[in-house]
């Protein structure tokens, strides 16, 4: 790879000024180590369902809910332990009822929730009541009022119900329940995520784009709300991060493809949905874990959301900027940390790629810590994903980088502003010449990368669509790192289509 400059301190936002301030230190972000603390603090935010003293029970009424579970486990339905565990489930719920209220609990991606609360500890104490639950498809558990210890009994049935079990009875959870008589316990269903599954080429890439498409309507509407003071949907944000996830664990290649479209007019929004798709992929190259991906996914899709409290001038200005409309960029983060922190449902964990992902490796960038800390594994799967997308992306203040320029970048700041072993695993990922790419060949011809290579990084699979002479013809592909198939074709580098007035989507 050629040498290139060092990559600039805010890859994906506005040129720093000049100044001897910006130069030779960082200021403090304001703000930030208040954010950090709020991270950590269980629970995070405030209920809107739930006293904090209803939220404190929980964990006994979990304790119980579990103690049920594993006691029809153990036990035939008759035995005098299951009606014990059901009187001391009943005894908590009861207190909730006498409050007036129901008992929702939610178990979604590793996490329970009591009504729109997440239950940031009991998630961890309890993860294996959110996996067991999960394991049998019910994503919530709504105990109403007027329930009574034997429909208890009966509900034991259901949550001491074997994963194989309800796979192989027809109607799964929802059968289950209705067979346990219990109408005044409602189970929620919930999809599970396969491996294995596999997907037609054709379904596979309308399935990307359709999950694509919805993840930047997300951002249209969630900076409509946000500009008009209204609250975001944790939910909302959940269930696209959910398909981007899905998406991309069966999905790779189509997602990745998609994640190089752009858009001038609203480059913020294309930019986010990129950045969230390359650090899912990333990631999922460490752990497919899908609690670490959803968090990983909403701190990606989020990553620029501060932004909606800088003007659209300064954001848009082609000039350099002054200390003070620098001084707005940078605060970008914590603003969007902010949001987060006021969002009852999201992750507290989050809220750190969005915080951090200015940070650098090397804690040069911003906010500043006092005392440093190193930035979070996933702000760094994020600084990477959104340091690529940003410089390959047509802004208002710079042009767009050819794709194996950005990625030569990305390479040379592995160690200061990136980790370096994530830009080796990214490099891995994407390879020198990333889908999308339009490429000259040694031989002269042009073409279109379609696939990174799995060997070797220089050397991806190809469509061929014009001769040495420019001719464009039927595209013809190529293995790069096929000896044989390629006839010792390499590239020479990366070329702009549109000067060429090449549309690459023709060839996709």
């Amino acid at each position: 790879m050629p040498d290139e400059p060092l990559i600039p301190l805010d890859p994906g936002g506005a040129n720093e000024p000049h100044s001897e301030r910006d130069r030779d230190g960082q200021e403090t972000v304001p703000g930030a180590d208040r954010i950090i603390a709020e991270i950590h603090e269980a629970g995070g935010g405030a209920t809107r369902s739930f006293s904090a003293k209803q939220v404190r029970r929980a964990r006994e009424l979990l304790t119980r809910l579990y103690g049920l579970r594993r006691a029809r486990r153990l036990y035939p339905l008759e035995h005098p332990a299951i009606a014990g565990s059901a009187r001391y489930l009943h005894e908590i719920v009861a207190q909730y009822h006498a409050e007036g209220t129901d008992v929702p609990l939610t178990f979604f991606e590793d996490e329970v929730l009591l009504g729109d609360q997440v239950l940031t500890e009991d998630s961890i104490l309890f993860d294996q009541l959110v996996r067991d639950m999960s394991s049998i498809g019910a994503g919530s558990i709504t105990f109403m009022r007027e329930l009574d210890v034997d429909e208890l009994v009966r509900f034991s049935n259901v949550i001491g119900a074997r994963p194989d079990e309800v796979a192989r009875l027809e109607g799964g959870i929802a059968r289950l329940v209705e067979i346990a008589r219990t109408p005044h316990i409602s189970v929620g269903t919930v999809s599970v995520v396969r491996d294995d599954v596999t997907v037609e080429d054709e379904d596979a890439l309308t399935a990307a784009r359709t999950s694509y498409t919805g993840a930047v309507d997300l951002l249209r509407e969630l900076e409509r709300l946000i500009r008009s003071n209204q609250i975001m949907s944790a939910s909302h944000v959940k269930g696209t991060v959910r398909s981007l996830i899905d998406n991309i664990l069966h999905n790779r290649f189509a997602m990745l493809e998609l994640s190089g479209l752009k858009s001038f007019d609203e480059y913020t929004f294309f930019h986010s949905v990129n950045v969230s798709i390359l650090a899912l992929a990333l990631g999922s190259m460490l752990s497919r874990d899908y609690r670490f991906l959803s968090t990983l996914g909403v701190g990606a899709l989020l990553h620029d959301m501060g932004k909606t409290s800088v003007a659209i001038e300064v954001l848009n200005k082609t000039g350099p900027l002054t200390s003070e409309e620098w001084g707005q960029i940078r605060q970008h983060p914590v603003r969007g940390a902010e949001l987060i922190a006021l969002t009852n449902g999201l992750d507290r964990a989050s809220l750190l790629c969005v915080l951090e992902h200015h940070m650098r490796y090397d804690l040069t960038g911003y906010p500043e810590r006092t005392p440093q800390r190193a930035q979070h594994l996933m702000s760094r799967i994020v600084a990477v994903a959104d340091a690529y997308d940003a410089m390959t992306s047509q802004r208002p203040y710079s042009a767009p980088r050819m794709q194996d320029e950005a990625m030569g970048i990305i390479v040379r700041n592995a160690g200061t502003a990136l980790d370096p072993t994530l830009v080796q695993l990214f490099v891995g990922l994407l390879g020198y010449y990333p889908p999308r790419s339009l490429v000259l060949l040694e031989s002269g011809e042009t073409g279109v990368v379609i696939a990174p290579g799995t060997a070797n990084p220089d050397r991806p699979t190809v469509r061929i669509i014009a001769d040495a002479a420019g001719r464009i013809h039927d595209p013809i592909e190529v293995d790069l790192a096929d000896t044989a198939a390629s006839a010792g074709r390499g590239i020479v580098r990366c070329l702009d289509g549109t000067s060429l007035n090449i549309d690459v989507a023709d060839y996709l």
